[in-house]
């Protein structure tokens, strides 16, 4: 059997910077358009090292995917969990998935495209991530239902009703961010404070869910 990879001290950041390089290039030009060759000269790597640390392209994508999944799970089963009304786990629910995009700017876009494409690249175990990240969302909900303080809707379209606005923007400010487009007057390029998002957000989810 062989034995288990070390990773040296120069070994883990060159993993984190073929991660970051494929985060990237994965959100701007699909699994599709993206090569590990691309991925290679973005990190400043040899390709080789990429299959040092990962099999496949696949699975270099699974991972991608998935280390955000894991992380958005473990901070929304924290909320639900934790002790306090439903309405201020809501309000940390959406105040989570925001400062997610700050620190993970690929992943909304990457995401929409997957989705839209009808999830080819996704595993079993990475949907039931997603999955577990929808349930806590609807575990909140009943929650504020049983304690009267939300009405009864539909987890999914509370779901998308929340999440689907802040997943837009974030995409949108990826579209601001391109070189030559922060003078442009356009709606579109607005640039919205994340406090003021955040706080619109939690406004309204609070009155589509009012009893």
């Amino acid at each position: 059997m062989a034995s288990p990879r070390k990773f040296t001290a120069a070994a883990v950041p060159t993993r984190e910077a073929v991660f970051d390089a494929a985060a990237t290039l994965f959100s701007a030009k699909g699994f599709d358009g993206t090569s590990m060759d691309d991925i290679a000269r973005r990190a400043g790597v040899n390709k080789a090292m990429i299959y040092y640390h990962f099999a496949d392209k696949l699975t270099l994508y699974r991972s991608v995917v998935g280390e955000m999944l894991q992380h958005m799970t473990g901070t929304v089963t924290a909320i639900a969990a934790a002790e306090g009304p439903a309405p201020g786990k809501l309000d940390r629910f959406i105040d989570a998935f925001v400062r997610m995009t700050e620190t993970r700017p690929w992943f909304p876009t990457l995401m929409l495209r997957e989705i839209s494409e009808g999830a080819p690249h996704l595993d079993l175990e990475t949907l039931q991530r997603l999955r577990t990240v929808v349930l806590t969302f609807a575990r909140i909900l009943d929650e504020g239902h049983t304690a009267g303080v939300f009405r009864k809707v539909h987890p999914i379209l509370a779901y998308l009703s929340v999440v689907g606005p802040l997943i837009f923007n974030a995409a949108r400010e990826r579209v601001a961010a391109q070189p030559g487009r922060q003078d442009q007057d356009l709606p579109m390029l607005v640039s919205i404070p994340h406090d003021d998002l955040i706080a619109h957000v939690q406004e309204t989810a609070r009155r589509m869910l009012a009893p």
